[in-house]
């Protein structure tokens, strides 16, 4: 069953992102938090194929409860196919885009 990570972006509205096998959350900076599908490499990066959420004030938190949802949908059933992400007081997601 594929799982989804919610995450409220505040231009797009809602955005589903397929889990897959996981996700690695990168904290390129205040402003970037790319997600990549599965194992990240170099080639992969440079090749595109990623998520790149833009952001406001992004820290480690919003990659720690992206990481905390991705967990949270390994341990349900497959009737619960969406895990919301919360994105920490004081920070927000503008828009996201595949790079």
């Amino acid at each position: 069953m594929a799982k989804y990570l919610k995450i409220t972006t505040t231009n797009d509205g809602d955005v589903h992102i397929p889990i897959g096998d996981g996700l690695l959350a990168a904290l390129v900076s205040a402003t970037v938090v790319n997600l990549y599908s599965g194992i990240h490499s170099d080639a992969a990066a440079t090749a595109g194929g990623y998520i790149k959420l833009t952001c406001t004030g992004a820290t480690q938190a919003l990659i720690d409860n992206i990481n905390t949802a991705q967990v949270i949908a390994a341990e349900t059933g497959w009737q619960n196919a969406v895990v919301v992400v919360t994105v920490p007081s004081g920070q927000t997601v503008a828009d996201y885009e595949v790079v």
